[in-house]
């Protein structure tokens, strides 16, 4: 009788061998745009980047027979290689890269609008993968802004249903314009109007979102049994260890191609059986590339550079940082910041620190090079909140900081007056918020880091108040 059950079992693990299927999903988000990897000297090794990324990507797909790579949004912006246009579209080179990369499926992240409805609607038709739009819907057509309210990729025996969600805020991070076109439903509602139709003819379901971990927590707990895996990105974070919610499991990889994120699944019946996730440095030996993408990203490169030393403006004086005090330069870079995102964010305040100011700019013609070597640091913009009190707190520190020089100060724009109690928005980057107790000195809070280069916004605003058609002005 021992025997007989010793049989039974042994039959029945030998069953679930046979059916349970291995599967494979490589995942990214949030890439912004980073196509250079960093040379690490020390290391001997390259870090991140378009390359790197296909590299590790190749090696590991030729390790899983069933596999699929998907992205959860934001290819757009970041670099100059995002601004650049092909077939006549801003962001083009990036949808090329990802063509390349043979992307299975991603989903529209806020910075897929940054530059016109229409312009959205072309990358789309650009990608050969398709921009899964479960949420966005057009108020002309009534469809789905990229025409793919869900998707459904097959390899081998295995059948994946795709849902794209995008976070519901979308008009409080872009231009109202880019998106007045757009009807936003629910999550929840969209993904149910289409879930039994997937789920008949599918052996997973996942959801590919751009709304921060938050959001998804809420959309775990409220999707039925049928989903399996959330993927998703916006705020940037990531996760060794998959979040399991309501019988889901939630992936992050992080952002700008630091990780390629890979879990590797059971599949049974319909559902996961077991999910093994890990985050794989992308990091390898330097090496020479010769690949069809290492080509195209070259020729890119070589238009870059002559980007670089086009002249974008032309200023009336000189700009001549200073770590300790205020100058020409850094109350405009503050003016700027803010005008920048006064339409999107509404900021009470810009908050800039003069030490990330690094270049010599003589009255004349300005370049992007000029720009660049002013900005070094990759900051992104940040919008944070704080109280009143908090302000005047940060204005003694500031005193402070001009008289001992501990640290470099801040340039801020003013206002008209202060009450203590009241919350105010400030724009700053992502330095000054994460060195609040160095700069500030009171802990912000309702902190949203945009992804967006701080660079961009400078380089934007010097485009529009010293245009090169201004040039005849400072003869």
């Amino acid at each position: 009788m021992k025997f007989k059950r010793i049989c039974i079992v042994i039959l029945s693990l030998t069953i679930s061998c046979i059916y349970s299927t291995p599967f494979s999903v490589f995942y990214t988000g949030d890439t912004h745009g980073v196509y250079e990897a960093q040379l690490d000297k020390e290391r001997g090794t390259l870090m991140g980047g378009y390359l790197v990324l296909e590299e590790v990507l190749n090696q590991k797909r030729t390790e899983s027979k069933n596999s699929i790579y998907v992205d959860t949004g934001d290819q757009q912006t970041g670099t100059i290689f995002s601004s650049l246009v092909e077939d006549g579209i801003y962001g083009g080179a990036v949808i090329e890269v990802f063509n390349q990369l043979a992307l299975d499926a991603s989903v529209f992240g806020n910075h897929e609008f940054d530059f016109s409805y229409t312009n959205t609607r072309d990358l789309a038709k650009k990608a050969n993968y398709p921009f899964v739009c479960t949420n966005l819907i057009d108020k002309t057509t009534r469809q789905s802004v990229s025409g793919i309210p869900y998707a459904i990729l097959e390899r081998n025996n295995i059948k994946v249903g795709i849902f794209g969600i995008t976070l519901e805020k979308l008009p409080e991070k872009v231009k109202a314009e880019n998106v007045s076109s757009v009807t936003i439903l629910p999550p929840i509602e969209a993904i149910n109007k289409y879930l039994e139709e997937v789920d008949k003819k599918t052996d997973l379901i996942i959801v590919l979102t751009h709304q921060g971990f938050e959001a998804d927590s809420l959309l775990a707990v409220n999707l039925d049994k049928r989903v399996d895996l959330i993927i998703g990105g916006h705020d940037h974070i990531r996760a060794e260890k998959p979040h399991f919610i309501n019988g889901k499991y939630l992936l992050y990889s992080g952002s700008h191609l630091n990780y390629l994120g890979l879990a590797e699944l059971e599949v049974e019946d319909d559902k996961i059986t077991s999910l093994k996730n890990q985050l794989i440095p992308l990091e390898i030996p330097v090496k020479e590339f010769d690949t069809p993408l290492a080509k195209y990203i070259q020729e890119k490169t070589v238009k870059i550079e002559e980007e670089m030393s086009k002249v974008i403006g032309f200023i009336p004086e000189d700009w001549i940082p200073d770590k300790y005090q205020s100058t020409t330069l850094s109350r405009w870079i503050a003016s700027a910041l803010k005008t920048e995102y006064e339409r999107i964010y509404h900021p009470d305040m810009a908050i800039i620190n003069n030490g990330g100011l690094r270049k010599v700019i003589p009255a004349g013609p300005v370049t992007l090079r000029d720009l660049n070597e002013l900005l070094p640091f990759n900051n992104t913009v940040v919008v944070f909140s704080c109280y009143g009190k908090d302000l005047l707190t940060f204005f003694q520190l500031n005193e402070l900081h001009s008289q001992e020089k501990p640290f470099d100060i801040c340039e801020y724009t003013r206002l008209d007056s202060i009450e203590t109690d009241k919350i105010y928005r400030i724009i700053s980057h992502d330095y000054i918020a994460g060195q609040w107790d160095k700069y500030l000195g009171f802990k912000p809070f309702d902190i949203y880091d945009t992804g967006e280069p701080f660079l961009d916004a400078i380089i934007h605003q010097v485009q529009l108040q010293f245009s090169p058609i201004n040039e005849k002005d400072w003869d």
